[in-house]
C-alpha cells in the first residue's frame, strides 16, 4: 500500500494506519453495528493485504461500511461525533485505496 498525506505538512497516513483508527473509532457504535464494522473491518484489511480481490470487491465491502455508519448514527443516542468522524475517516479511506466510484 502507498503512503497518503491527509494535508502539506503532515505525516503520511498509510491504509492500515486508517484501518486502526476506524476500529477505534468503531468502538463507540451501538453493539450491534459495532460488531458488524469491526467484521467488515477485518474482512477489507485482508481483502486489501491480497492483491486478488477485485474492485468490486472492495467497493462493496466499503459501501457496506458506509451504510453500517448510516444504521449507527440514526440508533445511536450517544458518541454521535464519534460515528460521524468514522463516516469521514471511511471517505479518506476510500480515497487512499483508490477504490472511489
Amino acid at each position: 500500500m502507498s503512503n497518503v498525506s491527509d494535508s502539506p505538512g503532515s505525516q503520511p497516513q498509510t491504509v492500515q494506519d486508517r484501518l486502526a483508527n476506524l476500529r477505534q473509532l468503531a468502538q463507540a457504535f451501538p453493539k450491534e453495528q459495532r460488531e458488524d464494522v469491526l467484521l467488515e473491518l477485518d474482512d477489507l484489511s485482508t481483502d486489501l493485504r491480497t492483491n486478488g480481490s477485485s474492485l468490486q470487491t472492495l467497493q462493496s465491502r466499503l459501501k457496506r461500511l458506509a451504510a453500517i455508519a448510516m444504521m449507527a448514527r440514526m440508533f445511536a443516542t450517544n458518541n454521535q461525533q464519534a460515528i460521524e468522524d468514522f463516516a469521514s475517516n471511511l471517505v479518506e479511506l476510500t480515497k487512499a485505496t483508490k477504490v472511489e466510484h
